[in-house]
C-alpha cells in the first residue's frame, strides 16, 4: 500500500422539492465509516441538517415518514437497506395521482 487514505463509506445524498428548501442544498457529501443501512444514514442527515428530523421520522418512531421516499437508481430504500461507498441517494416526496 501506499499510505492512500482507503476512506469510509462517501455517498452522495441529493435533495428535491420541497427538501432541496428544507435542507438549504440541492445535495450533500456523507462520509461514513464503511457500507451504512438507510437508518444510520438518516442519523447522519439529521446531525448535519437537524430540522429535517420531522420530515424522515414519525415522532420518537423509528419508521420513515410517509412524506420522504429515498431511491437509489430505481430502488426504493427500506430502513434496513445498505447503502454502498459511492452510492447516490435521492431524497424525494412519494408521487401520488389519481
Amino acid at each position: 500500500m501506499l499510505g492512500l487514505d482507503q476512506g469510509g463509506g462517501k455517498m452522495k445524498i441529493r435533495f428535491f422539492k420541497p427538501f432541496d428548501e428544507i435542507s438549504g442544498r440541492d445535495e450533500m457529501d456523507l462520509d461514513l465509516k464503511g457500507p451504512a443501512p438507510v437508518r444510520e444514514v438518516l442519523g447522519a442527515i439529521e446531525k448535519r441538517i437537524p430540522t429535517f428530523r420531522r420530515y424522515l421520522r414519525k415522532e420518537k418512531d423509528e419508521v420513515l415518514n410517509f412524506f420522504v421516499v429515498l431511491v437509489r437508481g430505481d430502488e426504493i430504500l427500506k430502513l434496513d437497506d445498505v447503502i454502498q461507498d459511492g452510492d447516490t441517494v435521492k431524497v424525494l416526496p412519494p408521487i401520488s395521482g389519481g
